[in-house]
């Protein structure tokens, strides 16, 4: 079949209608979205005690942990104190300027939080921020 008027007959390009895929893309965005659970924290349940001052400061992810009962974390693994300090030693020899985060319980024992901040002093870790919440009821 001829096109009229004698000109050539011109052939569609093919192409991919993108909308229903965008579409699909922007559900399936919504739903991890949606179902994602965003942890701040590790799944240690600890009360970090409360103050009346305090400056907000950058967290790290290098977190030494210090439960109730007296036990050690550093980042989502359970160590004893010689593991603690074989961690931090890693940990420094790779950033000498490394920032540590000690997160105590406030029932934590206060042994316990000393002999971590005093391995992480002997190790060389000189920035050290011990997070708390910030007391709602000050004391005027």
């Amino acid at each position: 079949m001829q096109p009229a008027f004698g000109g050539r007959r011109q052939r569609r390009k093919p192409y991919v209608n993108i909308t229903s895929l965008i579409d699909v893309m922007f559900i399936l965005l919504i739903f991890l979205m949606v179902t994602t659970t965003f942890r701040e924290h590790l799944g240690l349940q600890i009360t970090l005690p409360k103050v009346a001052n305090a400056e907000n400061q950058e967290m790290t992810p290098h977190e030494i942990t210090v439960t109730e009962s007296g036990e050690f974390f550093f980042g989502e693994q359970r160590v004893n104190e010689q593991g603690l300090r074989n961690s931090l030693k890693a940990l420094i020899k790779n950033e000498p300027g490394a920032t540590l985060v000690l997160r105590a319980d406030q029932k934590a024992d206060f042994g316990a939080v000393i002999r971590a901040i005093d391995i992480a002093r002997e190790i060389g870790g000189e920035r050290l921020i011990i997070p708390t919440r910030p007391d709602s009821a000050r004391a005027l």
